[in-house]
């Protein structure tokens, strides 16, 4: 056997491993861009109601779903820390400021990720081009309302003005005027002894 013969035979045997390695390697890498554009698709959507638990998740994975130490992995990385240390800060300052400054970073946190995935987008597209509508915002705005005031009224920082119907008595304005004052620990417990 000459070594045209021993190549060929070692080809043949090398090569359906070859192939599966490198069918593992493209199934590897399409199954980690559709992580990474499923997190983008999430903040795209999600951009204009930061609140909502999926785009928190989504900002979460990001570490995991775009690491790498590519060039367009590290910007995205390094995008992503300036934002997360923008939005551990709380801002010290005017809020007006630090409202600009966590928009322009989460912009520039979609916009390194768009470059990474191969999209075209401009930061202006990016920012401008969302729809939430009116009511969605009114509809937080009041739940928060209310949460907030019931959580006062259990912790007794705010009163439950209460009237009797049918008589003419002004409404009650001050705590100790009331017929229930504000709840003080324990009271909810004695409430349950009955």
């Amino acid at each position: 056997m000459n070594v045209a013969n021993w190549l060929e035979l070692l080809a043949i045997l090398v090569s359906p491993l070859v192939a599966i390695q490198v069918s593992v390697y493209l199934a590897n890498r399409k199954e980690r861009r559709e992580r990474q554009l499923a997190v983008f698709r999430t903040l795209m959507a999600t951009r204009a109601s930061k609140l909502a638990k999926e785009h928190v998740q989504a900002l979460n994975t990001i570490d995991i779903e775009f690491y790498g130490t590519d060039k367009q992995a590290k910007a995205v990385l390094n995008a992503w820390k300036a934002y997360l240390d923008h939005l551990n800060q709380g801002g010290d300052g005017s809020v007006e400021i630090w409202h600009t400054r966590n928009a322009d970073l989460f912009v520039e946190l979609l916009h390194e990720m768009s470059v990474n995935l191969g999209y075209d987008f401009d930061k202006t597209t990016i920012r401008r081009m969302s729809y939430f509508p009116r009511g969605y915002g009114d509809a937080d705005t009041d739940s928060w309302i209310i949460r907030k005031g019931l959580v006062s009224l259990m912790k007794g920082e705010r009163a439950l003005p209460i009237t009797l119907a049918g008589q003419d008595q002004p409404p009650a304005t001050k705590p100790e005027d009331m017929v229930f004052g504000p709840l003080k620990p324990g009271d909810m417990a004695k409430l349950g002894d009955g």
